[in-house]
């Protein structure tokens, strides 16, 4: 794994630690690493070890064993790649699919593993209900992930909604508690003693008779969160099998992750990414 060094740090472990958030117990397997093969630190291909400095714009490879990920390999659907780079992959997820599979073991039908043929470690940092599309973020080697992880607790990662409804809803921000259905177990609810939700109404178009584009971003990432929430106001999205009323009529839920915007968690450069199931999301 080769990383780029946009500044100066002490320390490749102050490094790997504070810029890229790797846990301890992986900066455990590199110093083990280093004391029993070489080059498993190279900065400009000299053999370092981790209290050696880091300079701007030098190049620090890691040469470590660290887990694989162990998906079932299915190549039956070829998913659209958006963005794809040394350390990440962002892709868009079909309606009516899973993210991720429950048991790695047995399931082969979900997002990874249409995915996992082309990669040795390949882990979403997110995930999107089955019945949800768009734009998925993955990191390509575990420290990429400590990093992504990082950034989407802290809310650096915006991710950006598209709902279809049958109302005009202005502008707003809704601020509830959201927990379980305590009727239907299945369903999510806006409840007195669930956890605070926010989510964000941006903006909405009229795109036909009855029909508006809602734009939308969240605050926190509740279970159903969207789905919820447009109920509350009395806005289900149109297709909603589980919230609205007559979800049946339709083959599908128009809900779409269809925009990214974040900082790369290497080199620091900004990355506004859209989804290309923009196109036939309205159809």
């Amino acid at each position: 794994m080769n990383f780029k060094i946009f500044e100066n740090y002490p320390s490749v472990e102050f490094y790997l630690k504070n810029f890229l958030r790797i846990s301890k117990k992986n900066i455990h397997t590199i110093r083990m690493n280093t004391h029993h093969k070489e080059n498993t630190i190279l900065i400009n291909n000299l053999e370092k070890n981790l209290t050696s400095c880091l300079k701007e714009n030098d190049l620090l490879s890691i040469n470590a064993d660290f887990n694989k990920s162990k998906y079932l390999i299915n190549k039956k659907i070829i998913i659209k790649k958006e963005y794809e780079d040394d350390y990440l992959l962002i892709v868009s997820k079909p309606f009516g699919i899973k993210t991720h599979p429950n048991d790695i073991e047995n399931e082969n039908n979900t997002l990874v593993n249409y995915l996992i043929s082309e990669y040795i470690y390949l882990e979403p940092i997110h995930r999107l209900d089955v019945d949800t599309c768009g734009l998925v973020i993955f990191a390509k080697n575990p420290f990429v992930k400590s990093k992504l992880d990082f950034m989407l607790e802290k809310r650096d990662i915006k991710r950006y909604y598209t709902a279809v409804v049958k109302n005009n809803i202005p502008p707003q921000i809704i601020n509830t508690n959201i927990g379980r259905n305590l009727r239907e177990k299945n369903k999510m609810a806006v409840t007195r003693n669930g956890k605070t939700a926010i989510t964000n109404i941006l903006d909405c178009k009229k795109i036909d008779q009855n029909k508006f584009a809602v734009t939308i971003s969240l605050e926190t990432g509740r279970t159903h969160q969207i789905r919820v929430h447009l109920t509350s106001i009395g806005s289900s999205i149109i297709g909603d099998k589980l919230y609205s009323k007559d979800g049946y009529k339709y083959d599908k839920m128009y809900l779409g992750a269809l925009k990214v915007k974040f900082n790369h968690p290497v080199t620091n450069k900004k990355l506004e990414i859209l989804s290309s199931l923009e196109k036939e999301f309205f159809n």
